[in-house]
């Protein structure tokens, strides 16, 4: 396990244990084998509950703390978690951690599909009803180019490009800014 000193072990394991069930090593970067009969909505229940009462006992301070709880709750498909998870993403960037700024995009995006709206940054992909990959629906003209720059999204045609490379079998998508501040 890496070791964060601003970040609480039991935070840390949480986001670990997050993305193992989705099969990614975030801090290795490779992908790991998930169980077949692993029931990843309701692990991800129980990580939503002690993330709240972690945050009801004061525990969670630091940018990157508020970061990896964004995106804990950014994995659920209830509008409430996915505005929550904006906000803890928000508090992240507030808090000065610079890397919550594309996961702040990303659950305000989320959080706009599942109230059936059209995500705004483009920072979503979902397989459509023919079974293709898509970023629909979007609105490609409330987001200026500058104001995804800022939020570390790249911009338009770089996404046509990262849409592209999914449909036709690349990894998982990424439309954020590689080291961006």
């Amino acid at each position: 396990m890496p070791n964060f000193p601003d970040v609480k072990p039991q935070i840390l394991q949480l986001v670990i244990q997050d993305q193992w069930d989705r099969g990614n090593d975030m801090f290795s970067g490779k992908r790991v084998k998930v169980p077949a009969n692993l029931n990843v909505e309701e692990r991800d229940e129980q990580r939503h509950a002690e993330v709240r009462k972690i945050l009801a006992e004061g525990k969670i301070n630091s940018g990157r703390e508020y970061f990896f709880a964004a995106l804990i709750f950014q994995h659920s498909s209830a509008p409430v978690d996915l505005m929550f998870a904006h906000m803890l993403a928000v508090t992240a960037v507030a808090k000065g951690n610079a890397g919550a700024k594309w996961m702040a995009a990303a659950t305000l995006d989320r959080y706009l599909w599942s109230i059936k709206q059209s995500q705004i940054f483009g920072t979503q992909f979902h397989k459509g009803t023919d079974q293709k990959w898509t970023m629909e629906p979007y609105d490609r003209t409330t987001v200026s180019y500058s104001i995804r720059a800022t939020w570390c999204v790249v911009p338009l045609e770089d996404q046509e490009k990262v849409l592209k490379d999914v449909q036709d079998g690349a990894g998982p998508p990424s439309t954020g800014i590689r080291d961006c501040k």
